[in-house]
């Protein structure tokens, strides 16, 4: 383990092994909620009731679980405007059909090519 690994000191370890907040050391009890480092990327998108071709915006993906929740969250989400929330059971679904539907995989296959 390096000393980048280490907690800060006075932070207190989390149960959760994604979770990056650094409890005890927060401001604010929110900040106290359980948050994963995230991914983010740039992906074009659009309200699926508007036409055109989207707009590319910086996207982040990651977990979260607030204080007061009593299962976590995957959280997609564009700043403060656009955002979505699915709890893991429905995350997990949601990949299943990702890779198990044959169609959906054809499409959506990482091999270049466009059907």
């Amino acid at each position: 383990m390096s000393r980048n690994d280490l907690p800060a000191p006075g932070a207190m370890r989390c149960a959760f092994a994604w979770c990056t907040t650094p409890h005890g050391l927060t401001v604010h009890p929110a900040d106290e909620d359980h948050r994963s480092a995230g991914i983010a990327l740039a992906l074009r998108a659009r309200d699926a009731r508007a036409g055109g071709p989207g707009e590319t915006t910086e996207w982040e993906v990651g977990l979260l679980r607030r204080s007061g929740d009593d299962e976590t969250w995957m959280v997609i989400e564009a700043g403060r405007a656009l955002s979505l929330a699915l709890p893991v059971d429905a995350a997990r679904a949601l990949g299943k059909v990702l890779r198990d539907d044959p169609d959906l995989r054809a499409w959506l296959a990482v091999d270049g090519s466009d059907r």
